[in-house]
């Protein structure tokens, strides 16, 4: 495991849960409105990674105080022994929640196979016309298509959502991401705040007015069983 950072409590990661959250270093994608740049280029920022065997002893201490692991990063899924890692996590006790970008749909099936995760969460970036553009890199919608399939077909808690961003996620953009999970558990919609990215001179000063939230709120939540909005 490459691991670069550790939160000891957290009520927001894990849903419902009290909760640590381990932060991966690495990632697939170069979101330009990433909030944790200094994980996807981690070298750059010159973090120390390390393997996560410390940390599988701090999680030790807290048996019996926290109920789950929220797995996030950068992107989990790159990591080859993140099955092997999650199991120790699991043996502990713990339930696992797994972030993810979704472009890795081996990594999770096989996770879902072994029962490894209990709750999955998935960020959709944009509309597929626009994903590449949203993810900074060339983006094969194929994997993104079947990560939704597999998420949505699986018997786990999951929640899809997206970050809404002027230029890279308009509301056009929301109506299409809409069509592509319709019916789906839980849809979160997530307001942009610029204090931290990765590319500051390719993202928008201004975040959207909150009533584009509540419009695109109206608008769709009858097509999922749980839709919400965050960070206003």
């Amino acid at each position: 495991m490459k691991i670069g950072g550790f939160q000891g409590t957290t009520l927001i990661d894990y849903p419902g849960k009290i909760a640590s959250t381990i932060f991966t270093c690495g990632c697939n994608f170069q979101c330009p409105f990433c909030h944790n740049p200094e994980l996807v280029f981690y070298n750059k920022f010159q973090m120390n990674c390390t393997d996560g065997n410390e940390l599988l002893k701090k999680l030790e201490n807290r048996m019996g105080f926290i109920e789950g692991i929220c797995i996030t990063g950068g992107e989990p899924t790159l990591n080859s022994d993140l099955c092997e890692y999650i199991y120790r996590i699991k043996s502990m006790g713990f339930l696992v929640k797994l972030d993810t970008n979704g472009y890795k749909p081996n990594v999770i099936k096989n996770l879902l196979e072994k029962n490894l995760i209990d709750a999955i969460a998935m960020d959709i970036k944009s509309s597929f016309k626009m994903y590449s553009n949203a993810s900074g890199v060339d983006v094969d919608i194929s994997r993104i298509k079947e990560s939704m399939e597999l998420i949505r077909n699986s018997n786990i808690q999951y929640e899809f959502r997206t970050t809404l961003v002027p230029d890279y996620v308009m509301s056009e953009d929301v109506d299409e991401i809409v069509g592509y999970i319709k019916g789906a558990n839980h849809y979160a919609l997530q307001q942009f705040h610029k204090d931290k990215v990765l590319d500051p001179d390719n993202v928008p000063d201004k975040p959207y007015e909150k009533e584009v939230f509540y419009k695109l709120l109206k608008k769709h939540k009858g097509k999922f069983k749980k839709m919400e909005l965050r960070g206003l």
